[in-house]
């Protein structure tokens, strides 16, 4: 910490309760080399798996079009907000979680903790996704594409290719007739194929996906053992991770020139690739016209508040430690408009593809579209790669698209594990010049926990961590964030603040709109989609299987996990904290800002007096006028 920084941690700040000092051969946390690095490592996390994997798969399951409009209410009824209040404080503050809560409101910095468990137990299966991109990656070095055809010792006598098929039709018009090359299912419906039932027909790379890569088991009682290919692309994941944070915040910042700007190049080619395919209109027309029905059903508002969550990397830890590392005066209203917009366009977008191939495949398996595959996580690898098979020069343009899902889940996951590597950063400041050794250990951790997501069984429990992990704590944390900044720090210090770091001064419309969602509206539509939620609970299903009950309380265990910390750490704060002081006192001292708060602000203002100390808003001792004080009475 620079000494500008420690004496402004000296300065006394009027609301504040407590000072934490630290060594002062602490390291620096380090700084974003240009505010273009910010805003790529941002628009990269924010723009990751979750638009071109999750997104649709939630989609499908939740009858498309409803869910796209649920999804576009909620970005700008909940993800909007939150990601302002996230970028806000972790600039202002130049904190990660942790620490940033309990210097905004001690009596919370239980949030923090749900924030960094919660990113944790996302960053353990999240990397298992990356690594099914790169076993898809390796296996595409073929002259080939292996999940394009039925003929494999690990197909059924259900599995459907379209390639395969059109290849014995040919063939048998002809009058040449190969049983080697026909020696499937696809050649007996050739004469007569409407006359195969439709749950018989299983597509060759949802075959590929299930029985080959996965080696999925029939429950989730039937765990089976480790599968030693996905073991190694877990490993080689998480060794990616590992070489690309090591050098700190300054790396990262480079490597997502690349990795935030290639996806959009293949996505574009995979969608004037999928609009040409014969069916693709019916695809798009399910994706994007709602069956307004469905609007009725709480899961689909739920899915969608939670995907927004996930799709923005708020809630999680991410954006406030991106944040964290900013310059204190820039600009980020810019920031989350792009960043913002830019995210839910990519995610509309990357629907659109999907849907066009899931049109033509349901036209070659003659199924209606949401029967085209079973419903859940991995949809997006049946899906994609059947659209990039049918491709000129098939191998290239694999091996371009699964590199490209490989660099945006990467670059999301270089934001979680670096909310991991802030918190201890922050709790124990003298790692900060031992980082390589903490990155390793961190990593080594999770990539051991992560060994169970290897077996048979492992894509039951990545759905359960999906489900639960990044469900109810998103949206719990969410609430708890709207509820500190509007009623315990106060809207009109955040507004303060906010144009202090921006000189932004909204009209009196724009100011209305942002305190009337933040105060109320944000809150009240996570409340009620918690409260329904958990009165309609429902025990997880994929496809036809439902989990066991045991297998729904592993997931409601990871849920309640991050949860719990806000409360507990919240009684253990009240017990241990100030105990000389009367109940209600001690309350009233836990829910201010400690000085460290405004450390930042004061270490970084520009209005200095001659003896070096501050002026203006920055030292409120010179403060003539107090922040204005927002309620709902003044809207």
């Amino acid at each position: 910490m620079t000494a500008g920084k420690e004496k402004a941690v000296m300065a006394m700040d009027s609301e504040s309760t407590a000072t934490e000092e630290f060594p002062a051969d602490v390291p620096e946390r380090g700084h974003w080399t240009g505010r273009f690095d910010f805003l790529l490592a941002c628009l990269g996390t924010a723009v990751g798996l979750g638009n071109v994997w999750r997104f649709p798969y939630l989609c499908y399951k939740n009858g498309g079009g409803a869910f796209v409009l649920a999804y576009v209410v909620m970005v700008f009824l909940i993800g909007m907000p939150v990601f302002l209040l996230e970028l806000t404080m972790g600039q202002y503050s130049a904190f990660g979680p942790s620490k940033l809560f309990s210097s905004i409101a001690p009596i919370f910095k239980g949030v923090g903790y749900a924030m960094v468990i919660s990113a944790s137990l996302v960053s353990i299966y999240y990397n298992m996704i990356i690594g099914w991109t790169l076993f898809y990656f390796v296996d595409s070095f073929r002259s080939d594409l292996q999940w394009q055809y039925c003929h494999h010792e690990f197909n059924t006598d259900r599995c459907f290719s379209d390639v395969d098929y059109h290849a014995c039709k040919s063939l048998n018009e002809s009058n040449v007739f190969n049983f080697r090359t026909c020696y499937n299912s696809t050649y007996a419906a050739i004469h007569n194929i409407t006359d195969i039932s439709e749950f018989m027909r299983v597509s060759a790379p949802e075959e590929y996906l299930n029985n080959y890569m996965l080696g999925k088991s029939d429950s989730f009682e039937n765990f089976g053992t480790i599968r030693w290919p996905l073991m190694v692309s877990l490993l080689a994941a998480w060794i990616v991770v590992v070489l690309s944070l090591l050098k700190g915040i300054k790396t990262s910042g480079r490597v997502v020139y690349f990795t935030a700007t290639f996806p959009y190049v293949i996505l574009i080619i995979l969608f004037i690739r999928g609009v040409t395919l014969e069916g693709s209109y019916d695809g798009m027309y399910f994706y994007l016209v709602p069956d307004f029905v469905k609007l009725f059903d709480i899961q689909v508002w739920q899915d969608a508040a939670i995907q927004v969550f996930y799709s923005f990397s708020i809630a999680g830890g991410g954006m406030i430690t991106y944040a964290s590392y900013n310059k204190f005066h820039n600009n980020l209203i810019k920031d989350v408009l792009i960043i913002g917009i830019g995210d839910m366009l990519t995610s509309l977008f990357s629907g659109l593809v999907v849907f066009s191939m899931l049109g033509f495949m349901a036209l070659q398996l003659q199924k209606s579209i949401h029967e085209v595959v079973s419903s859940g996580t991995g949809l997006a690898f049946i899906a994609y790669p059947d659209a990039v098979a049918r491709m000129p020069v098939a191998t290239l343009w694999a091996l371009l698209f699964f590199f490209m899902l490989f660099l945006l889940g990467i670059d999301s996951q270089f934001a979680a594990v670096e909310t991991i590597l802030t918190f201890v950063f922050d709790q124990f400041p003298k790692t900060r010049s031992k980082k390589p050794v903490v990155v390793c250990v961190v990593a080594g951790l999770l990539f051991l926990l992560g060994l169970p997501l290897t077996a048979n069984g492992g894509i039951y429990l990545l759905e359960v961590m999906d489900t639960y992990a990044a469900g109810w704590p998103y949206l719990v944390i969410g609430l708890c964030e709207l509820f500190v900044v509007a009623y315990v720090y106060g809207m009109g210090k955040f507004m303060e603040d906010l144009k202090q770091m921006t000189s932004w001064n909204p009209g009196p419309w724009l100011r209305s709109h942002l305190l009337v969602t933040i105060m109320t509206i944000s809150p009240i539509v996570i409340g009620v989609i918690l409260l329904l939620s958990w009165i309609n609970f429902k025990a997880l299903t994929l496809g036809d299987y439902v989990f066991p009950i045991w297998g729904n309380a592993i997931g409601w265990v990871m849920a309640f996990v991050p949860i719990s910390a806000i409360p507990i750490v919240a009684i253990w704060q009240m017990c241990r904290k100030h105990r000389d002081m009367s109940f209600f006192k001690r309350l009233r001292h836990l829910t201010k800002s400690t000085d460290e708060w405004r450390a930042n602000a004061k270490a970084n203002s520009p209005a200095r007096g001659r003896n070096g100390t501050l002026n203006g808003y920055d030292n409120p001792a010179l403060t003539t006028e107090p922040p204005p004080v927002y309620t709902l009475s003044h809207l």
